[in-house]
């Protein structure tokens, strides 16, 4: 799943690809702080990484997604993410990679 962040707002493309989840932008720091926060898409993190809010993240992926099992792969890379360590403590967030 890629999260296409621009100055506009956030666009979930790939939804079905749930073992690839990143984040692709052409903005500079400060524009993906914003667009992240005001969209409450989620935050940066680093320059290479950001948290991503998983409850809007699956409300928007779901609109586009067309696997029938969809919501177990959901489950599955939930569970890989937290066994990695990539949720926050709270278990709100996930994180994810910038690809610029």
């Amino acid at each position: 799943m890629i999260v296409r962040v621009t100055a506009e707002g956030a666009v979930v493309q790939d939804a079905d690809d749930l073992g690839r989840l990143h984040l692709q932008t052409d903005l500079d720091a400060d524009g993906l702080r914003a667009a992240l926060t005001t969209t409450g898409v989620g935050e940066p993190i680093d320059a290479d990484n950001a948290w991503l809010d998983l409850a809007v993240l699956r409300s928007t992926a779901q609109l586009v997604a067309t696997a029938p099992d969809w919501a177990d792969q959901w489950a599955g890379m939930t569970a890989y993410a937290e066994k990695k360590g990539w949720l926050s403590p709270d278990g709100r967030s996930v994180q994810v990679h910038i690809e610029r």
